[in-house]
């Protein structure tokens, strides 16, 4: 795995995930464990401050690795959104990619501030589909059955203009507007710490599942 393979050559692991706008795809994870890090959209970053905070997460792991989790549309301080190129997808939005290369690169040229004048390596990866490749788990097996399920039950009573949700628990519908009038963004003073680089892991009592999301 890549999580080996960083612990094995002693290195930084800098993974490159979905969100163009928004960081739920890396905050969910890191809050999960699979990272230490992660910059988001919302906030953009100093590479100075994750390149040594990086280095301390590494010196406080036995396998001396760190891992720093990238949304897509993260940007540096001072910097902009990066793309691979020209083409656009078919809402008309140009590709994003690279940021990921460019942390990776940057990290490994100011590590050595950080690490007794040494270089730290870096695992660069941009994951993209291969994050949606895993097994199903039994949410992941059960939630979609039943949204179908209720899905043709609305077309069978000839309602139209709605979609099926989680709410409160339970599953329901409302009205597609819902997620076409407005964009959602992690909530960043309730959730994200801006000086380190990752989720508030506290405050949990009555949140809604997956945390960060709505009700």
């Amino acid at each position: 795995s890549l999580r080996t393979a960083a612990g094995s050559h002693e290195r930084f692991l800098v993974l490159e995930v979905f969100g163009r706008y928004a960081g739920f795809t890396a905050m969910l994870p890191t809050l999960a464990g699979a990272a230490h890090r992660c910059v988001i959209p919302e906030v953009p970053f100093n590479i100075n401050k994750l390149a040594e905070l990086l280095t301390e997460d590494r010196n406080l792991n036995p396998s001396k690795y760190s891992i720093v989790l990238v949304s897509e549309g993260a940007t540096f301080e001072g910097g902009q959104m990066m793309f691979e190129g020209q083409e656009k997808d078919a809402f008309g939005h140009a590709k994003l990619g690279g940021i990921g290369d460019e942390v990776s690169d940057a990290l490994k040229r100011v590590s050595p501030k950080f690490n007794n004048g040494k270089p730290v390596n870096v695992i660069n990866q941009k994951l993209g589909y291969l994050v949606r490749c895993g097994d199903p788990d039994f949410i992941d097996s059960v939630v979609p059955t039943a949204y179908g399920n209720l899905a043709l039950d609305l077309i069978l009573s000839g309602i139209d203009g709605r979609m099926v949700v989680l709410k409160n628990g339970r599953y329901d519908h409302v009205p597609v507007e819902v997620v076409t009038e407005t964009k959602k963004f992690v909530n960043v003073d309730k959730f994200y710490n801006t000086e380190k680089y990752h989720p508030y892991y506290k405050n949990f009592e009555m949140l809604p599942l997956f945390i960060m999301t709505n009700d």
